[in-house]
């Protein structure tokens, strides 16, 4: 779900507003609308094509912007973020490239980048809703990164601003969870655990449940770590090791 807001659609933006290119070329501006069309008929190398004929024209920041597009569906992700790179350049109080900047990044697994890339669309907007929970997303994935790395303090403190820029984002409070039962802070893990079951989505709680197994079991409550494992065991993902765990508490 995360991946699919990162980059939203050519016509999402209120870019074609006849104000934007008040005072552009004219001939640009028809080889931008032409690579409009062809990017969202499908045509993606034909799109760019026409971008960077605009491009020789005027250095714009929405064609960059609509280049980065038709590079990153045609699977070009470094040629995308060069072009992202090149509107921020232009704009650089412009929101929406940083935003389609961190995107980029996301995309490719630099979590730090794209978490900074959405702070500094937030900087320029701070009511971006967009940018905000692609930060939580782009903070929960390099806290993950660390959590893997045994820097569980970090983790958390990554985590937490997470769950301050979008409170509903369940793998931030499972991830959350995860680290604070490596901590033997398992009261907090419980919490976390119980918000991420709060806001996920019932079919996918298995990560969920089973760190919420995991805290009551390490402070003795073998009754309710019982019920936390059989609903972990639900979720194929989480069945074999849920299983593991009921196993070891009889």
């Amino acid at each position: 779900m995360l991946k699919k807001c990162i980059f939203l659609s050519v016509l999402s933006f209120a870019i074609f507003a006849a104000g934007a290119f008040a005072q552009s070329n004219n001939e640009a501006k028809k080889l931008f609308n032409e690579g409009n069309a062809l990017l969202k008929s499908g045509n993606f190398e034909g799109a760019v094509t026409k971008y960077d004929a605009a491009l020789k024209l005027e250095k714009h920041e929405f064609f960059y912007y609509q280049r980065g597009l038709a590079m990153k569906k045609a699977r070009k992700m470094d040629e995308a973020l060069e072009s992202f790179k090149s509107a921020v350049g232009v704009n650089p109080k412009w929101e929406i490239g940083y935003f389609a900047l961190a995107g980029a990044y996301f995309s490719k697994g630099d979590y730090q980048n794209a978490l900074e890339n959405y702070e500094l669309a937030l900087k320029q907007n701070p009511t971006h809703g967009p940018s905000r929970k692609g930060l939580a997303a782009a903070q929960t994935a390099r806290a993950q990164e660390l959590l893997t790395r045994g820097e569980t303090g970090n983790a958390i403190a990554l985590c937490q601003k997470a769950v301050e820029n979008d409170e509903k984002y369940d793998k931030a409070w499972v991830i959350l969870a995860q680290a604070f039962n490596k901590d033997a802070r398992y009261a907090d893990a419980i919490q976390a655990a119980q918000n991420a079951i709060k806001h996920g989505n019932a079919a996918r709680n298995g990560a969920a449940y089973f760190e919420l197994g995991l805290a009551y079991r390490n402070q003795g409550n073998t009754a309710k770590a019982k019920d936390a494992f059989q609903k972990a065991k639900k979720d194929p993902s989480y069945a074999r090791n849920a299983e593991y765990e009921l196993k070891m508490l009889k």
